[in-house]
């Protein structure tokens, strides 16, 4: 066997991979704990600044929430709750008490959403401690960590004087691994260029780094072995002192592989020093394999390393723009199916970007490095390599920007199935293997047959890479806490959505409903009906109006009740819409629209509705595909009830829960005349008001419905073809008890 490094690092991965189907990983998730009062006492292992304030890392810490302390150990980030002199905090590897409140990180639970708690495991942490306050200090410190943590500390404050806080927060990040102090909206810019590797430690940057180190002790005389030592312990203290991302992790062992290599005579294969690297880093924390850093990084190398040299031979040639191209177009292909699982679009021009991006990131950090080393020794030395910084940055800037102004410069596409990447990945190692046999000089293909299997493999692949497998129309209840949203996808790629907004959750959009929307590929919504102005039902859609234009998703088309209470909120709403681009159009009864097929009929306001309270004027629609009948209620009560249930006429399939499953909407004489399959209610965990009701959750029993609540069960999920329908939770096996409903139902 040529590699048997990479043999053995696949089918670890595979063996992990399948363990961790079989069983998940552990997350701490007793959520009786959060917001109660605790002390831990663990090790501190990292400190840092953020948002003004100081966070402690406490290793292998006893949590105390009782009389005795648990016998498990954690992990823990702890957020002190006064800004304090980074002098009077406790040094690295002293044993630290601290109290304050539990706050356990939140698990996905809406397709799409990002999972915190999972990103935190794959960090190594449990859990977190807000508003803490430092009770004991003990043991001696770590001396050589507490020094590189100051010192880090300190050239974080020579940039801060030296640069913009624009600037001061990307360098900062590349050179420091500090990404707290970066500018969000800088940040979105260049993600979607497909340049957010300038934004974290390069593992690239510190091989090269290690490479220019070592290189120059040898040139000082100073033997192999002396030079491989003392580089290597260079390398490490600077990956310690920003963090120790994966990336950097990775890029240390590598190259310390490679100057074993060197020392010993012996040839470097990178494939082989990349699989020994990932062995070691997922046996030392097998929750890696879950880290998009992981994989990213990874993935980025494999590309290098697997299909750069299949390129090279189709391409020959010792251009070194076309060899950029090609690394550039390795790495994108390669990373492909990965950073659509991760971030639901493609950035289409970065592989063109990055050709100007990325030669000229070892000048910016070579300049970031000579601003911060000179800028110690007395600040106005560090002026001028950092205004080259500053040059390079704006130039970064300025690109990104034009990016953003090309057309289609970002593809949402969504999120690909594992079955369809698997079957991309097979695909691309069986090209590799055809090219590398095959096509040679005096093979059995010439080149230009090669790069006719190339291209044609290449369209074969991103065929069977399909994101946008919903064939059927479906209805998601996302779960967005203590407000409602519902979304109708048609099946041919078209989005209705009903309401979105929440009263105890804030930026539902861009955490929420953005995310949900992107990993089904969609990339607007075509109609937005509004029930009613409160907060709980339009927070979301406001946020989307008032987001960046590349940032968000364009929505076509704003419904709005014709009603005569059209107060503040109600205009503000549309005001925003109108500024926007977006169509307002009001509803009333007796209006319908149809979607690909599905129809929307309104049952309630009237036009000119009049009444004094927004819930009563709620827009009710009548949704039909097929056999398959739905009613959305919004939160109509009083009078607006009872108008309604005099307009029911036929028996429904799914009913949305007005107001949020409260004792006082949906009475028995509604049941009757809907007499649902299905409930879907829309509630916030642990809100204030109770919802659902006990009294509405015994009517609802009493009717034979089904009854599925998002605060249970996370994003309710129901498809439909018109003849039968489908309901699955996004928490499996979380939910109402007495649920009488099968995952699969034929319609009447």
């Amino acid at each position: 066997m040529k590699r048997p490094a990479c043999f053995a690092a696949l089918c670890l991965v595979c063996l992990l991979f399948l363990i961790s189907r079989l069983k998940p990983p552990e997350i701490f998730g007793d959520e009786g704990l959060s917001g109660m009062p605790a002390q831990a006492y663990g090790t501190l292992s990292d400190k840092y600044e953020k948002n003004g304030s100081f966070c402690l890392i406490l290793s292998d810490a006893r949590l105390i929430t009782g009389k005795k302390p648990e016998t498990e150990k954690h992990d823990i980030i702890v957020k002190l709750s006064d800004t304090e002199d980074p002098r009077t905090l406790p040094h690295i590897g002293q044993m630290v008490l601290v109290k304050g409140k539990i706050y356990i990180f939140d698990r996905a639970r809406n397709p799409g959403q990002f999972d915190l708690a999972l990103y935190e495991k794959s960090r190594g942490i449990d859990l977190e401690l807000t508003g803490a306050q430092i009770k004991k200090v003990l043991g001696r410190e770590a001396v050589i960590r507490e020094s590189l943590n100051r010192l880090s500390f300190r050239i974080s404050t020579v940039y801060d004087a030296l640069y913009g806080e624009e600037d001061a927060g990307i360098i900062k990040a590349m050179v420091l691994g500090d990404k707290n102090a970066m500018d969000q909206e800088i940040k979105a810019l260049y993600t979607r260029a497909g340049a957010a590797h300038v934004l974290c430690i390069s593992g690239l940057h510190i091989s090269l780094l290690g490479c220019f180190f070592y290189r120059g002790l040898k040139r000082c005389c100073l033997p192999r072995a002396p030079a491989a030592i003392i580089s290597t312990a260079f390398l490490t203290a600077y990956a310690v002192m920003t963090g120790m991302s994966v990336s950097a992790k990775r890029a240390v062992i590598m190259f310390s592989l490679l100057i074993i290599a060197d020392c010993i005579g012996r040839s470097y294969d990178l494939l082989s020093s990349l699989s020994v690297s990932g062995c070691i880093l997922l046996l030392s924390d097998p929750y890696m394999l879950f880290d998009t850093a992981f994989v990213m990084s990874f993935g980025a190398v494999m590309g290098a390393g697997i299909l750069k040299p299949a390129l090279d031979r189709l391409f020959p040639g010792k251009n070194k723009a076309v060899d950029a191209v090609k690394l550039s177009l390795s790495i994108t292909v390669f990373s492909l199916p990965v950073t659509l699982y991760s971030y639901f679009q493609v950035p289409v021009y970065s592989v063109f970007l990055n050709l100007i991006i990325v030669p000229l990131m070892g000048v910016l950090l070579i300049t970031a490095l000579l601003a911060g080393g000179l800028g110690l020794i007395f600040l106005p030395l560090g002026i001028i390599p950092a205004k080259a910084g500053n040059i390079i940055l704006g130039f970064y800037e300025g690109v990104c920007r034009i990016n953003d102004k090309l057309p289609y410069s970002l593809l949402i596409k969504g999120r690909p199935c594992l079955f369809y990447m698997i079957i991309y990945y097979l695909l691309l190692i069986m090209l590799v293997i055809l090219i590398k046999r095959y096509v040679r000089p005096g093979g059995s293909l010439p080149v230009k047959a090669g790069r006719a299997i190339l291209c044609l493999c290449g369209f074969i692949m991103l065929m069977v890479l399909p994101v946008n497998m919903i064939k059927t129309p479906s209805v998601t209840m996302l779960d967005i806490g203590q407000g409602d949203c519902a979304c109708i996808e048609t099946g041919r790629g078209r989005v209705v959505m009903i309401d979105c907004g929440s009263s105890d959750e804030s930026m539902i959009a861009k955490y929420k409903v953005l995310p949900f929307l992107k990993s089904r590929g969609r990339s607007c919504i075509d109609a937005a009906v509004v029930t009613h102005a409160d907060n709980d039902h339009i927070s979301g859609f406001k946020e989307l109006f008032e987001m960046p234009e590349k940032e968000g998703l364009k929505v076509k088309r704003l419904i709005m009740p014709d009603t005569a209470l059209k107060d503040e909120a109600y205009a503000s709403l549309v005001k925003l819409a109108k500024s926007r681009g977006t169509k307002v159009t009001l509803i009333k009864t007796g209006d319908e629209f149809t979607v690909d097929g599905i129809s929307f009929y309104c049952l309630h306001p009237d036009r000119g509705y009049e009444c004094a309270d927004r819930n009563e004027y709620s827009t009710v629609l009548s949704v039909s595909f097929g056999g398959f009948d739905a009613l959305f209620t919004g939160d109509v009560e009083g009078r607006g009830e009872e108008i309604l249930t005099e307009r029911i006429s036929k028996r429904y399939t799914l009913l949305k829960c007005a107001h949020h499953g409260s004792d006082n909407s949906t009475p028995e004489e509604f049941l009757e005349r809907v007499s649902p399959k299905i409930t879907f209610i829309s509630a916030g965990r642990g809100n204030s008001y109770g919802h659902p009701g006990k009294e509405l959750i015994k009517r609802l029993r009493g009717s034979g419905t089904g009854i599925y609540v998002t605060k249970d069960s996370g994003a309710l999920m129901l498809s439909t073809d018109g003849k039968k329908m489908k309901v699955e939770t996004f928490l499996k096996g979380v939910g109402d008890a007495e649920r009488q409903i099968p995952e699969e139902t034929v319609l009447e």
